[in-house]
């Protein structure tokens, strides 16, 4: 696991030039930010979400959410199963119920305020009433480039953007690493880049994918130019792409 403790702030203007979420509603929009605005975009795919199963039909699970919003297909939910009361040790007072992990899930549509979900992992059978939610502790999630020849610079900078927000416990893989891979590290998601340089200009493929199934959240498209304000960042990559001619050569 890279990731710096003090990150530069990354001077990088973003263009989005494809935003493909995998939902009926197909959407394209163009965004100018920079590497912590892609962190948040990859965040809007992880709302603390809260349900209830309602139905399970031939696998198919249905769930009412009680709370959240936004949901991609391919999201991995956790179900639990209440049980007995805990209470004060002195008090007596009644303090909430013991949880028990029943399963994992892989949301298959969301209209909502109703998913449909798919089993992918069971401890016990899921059954109506059993809890539904997207846990709200870190979620561990893998990063790697598709190959040597991807800079590794800006995964490092994602890497540390998306560890800046909270929600992830974040995984720097070596490059050419699959979702497989990140699975037995005990990943829930993958992202992994592509990266192009053009003239200055860099270009990223990005890709997120739950590690149970394989299934894409989502394909993203990024353009990048570097602002005026961001001399020390240029520095530093191209030292970094220095480095990389080197142990080519």
């Amino acid at each position: 696991m890279i990731i710096r403790k003090e990150r530069i702030k990354t001077g990088f203007y973003i263009f989005f030039l494809v935003l493909f979420f995998n939902t009926p509603e197909l959407r394209a929009e163009a965004i100018e930010g920079n590497i912590d605005d892609i962190a948040r975009a990859i965040l809007t795919y992880f709302p603390k979400i809260t349900g209830k199963v309602s139905a399970i039909n031939d696998g198919i699970i249905e769930v009412d959410l009680e709370s959240g919003q936004g949901l991609a297909e391919g999201i991995l939910l956790t179900v639990f199963r209440e049980g007995e009361t805990f209470r004060h040790p002195v008090t007596d007072v009644p303090l909430g119920r013991f949880e028990r992990k029943v399963g994992t899930i892989e949301v298959i549509r969301f209209e909502p305020p109703l998913l449909t979900a798919k089993r992918v992992k069971a401890q016990k059978k899921i059954e109506v009433g059993d809890l539904v939610r997207l846990p709200s502790t870190k979620i561990p999630l893998a990063i790697s480039t598709h190959s040597e020849k991807d800079h590794v610079f800006l995964q490092n900078e994602l890497a540390a953007a998306l560890s800046d927000t909270g929600r992830f416990q974040v995984d720097a893989l070596s490059p050419g690493t699959d979702f497989k891979t990140a699975f037995t590290r005990k990943n829930h998601y993958h992202i992994q880049l592509v990266t192009r340089r053009n003239e200055g200009i860099f270009s990223i493929q990005l890709q997120i994918q739950n590690t149970i199934t394989g299934k894409a959240l989502a394909n993203i498209e990024v353009l990048i130019h570097q602002s005026e304000d961001s001399d020390l960042i240029l520095e530093h990559l191209q030292y970094q792409l220095f480095e990389q001619r080197q142990q080519n050569q």
